[in-house]
């Protein structure tokens, strides 16, 4: 395990960007850590990744020094270690609702005494080989990350007590749920969606934790940081098919 500057970012007050990806496809993590993101979002939820594919994408985010992080696809303590003992940096917790659901994602991803991972002498651990074990799971608590995403009403309304959680490190607010908790399926740009965004930005802007929101079409990483966010993360399919669009149309004009 290595240090998480994504992490020591965020604690200094700075602006990061992630991009998502759904598929596997190393290089397409390594292109990332080269041009300059700072940390891949691996999407294991609503992508079809696998704990064997995800460790193959963690190895080019090492190779390329970007952090990498892993969407689950619940919150399950069993599902979460199997992706930390790869090598996931930080899990990216999917509908979490409460205070008391942050809390068991944070016990998943926490060794003792923090939490309850399982410990054993795993990918994340260089396999019992680097530093001792004892001195491994105080690193590792240091540098695990916890993400919550903020996708339906509960969360918005709970959002102080799910970030005011020990160990939670943030959250990135999933508006195409969001939207549909409120009744407004696709249409994130809804003023209702808009306002339940905004409320859980100020939220954890007062409990002092950084939140992400998703750039889609049209839109930049800087709208989201003169709000308030910390984070900004798109889609790499968003971004190819931005870019194909544009070079179709140059060569057709």
């Amino acid at each position: 395990m290595y240090k998480n500057t994504l992490k020591e970012k965020l604690q200094k007050g700075e602006n990061v960007v992630g991009c998502i990806i759904q598929g596997a496809i190393p290089p397409l993590v390594e292109i990332c850590g080269l041009v300059g993101f700072d940390f891949v979002f691996l999407d294991a939820e609503h992508g079809p990744l696998s704990v064997r594919e995800c460790e193959e994408l963690i190895r080019a985010a090492e190779a390329r020094n970007i952090i990498p992080l892993v969407r689950v696809r619940k919150n399950d303590p069993e599902l979460i270690l199997r992706y930390l003992d790869v090598g996931a940096m930080g899990i990216i917790i999917p509908g979490v609702r409460n205070k008391e659901e942050a809390e068991q994602a944070v016990q998943a991803v926490k060794y003792y005494p923090r939490g309850n991972r399982g410990l054993s002498a795993t990918r994340s651990s260089d396999y019992g080989l680097g530093m001792a074990m004892k001195d491994y799971v105080e690193y590792a608590n240091q540098q695990t990350m916890v993400l919550a995403v903020i996708e339906n009403v509960d969360a918005v309304n709970n959002i102080e007590e799910i970030l005011g959680v020990d160990g939670m490190d943030g959250a990135i607010i999933g508006t195409s749920d969001l939207a549909q908790s409120l009744g407004y399926p696709g249409q994130g740009k809804h003023p209702a969606v808009q306002e339940a965004f905004k409320k859980a930005l100020e939220g954890g802007i007062r409990v002092g934790k950084p939140i992400g929101g998703v750039v889609r079409a049209g839109e930049t990483a800087k709208t989201y940081f003169e709000q308030g966010c910390k984070m900004a993360v798109k889609s790499a399919y968003g971004i190819f098919a931005g870019a194909a669009k544009e070079f179709v149309r140059s060569a057709k004009s």
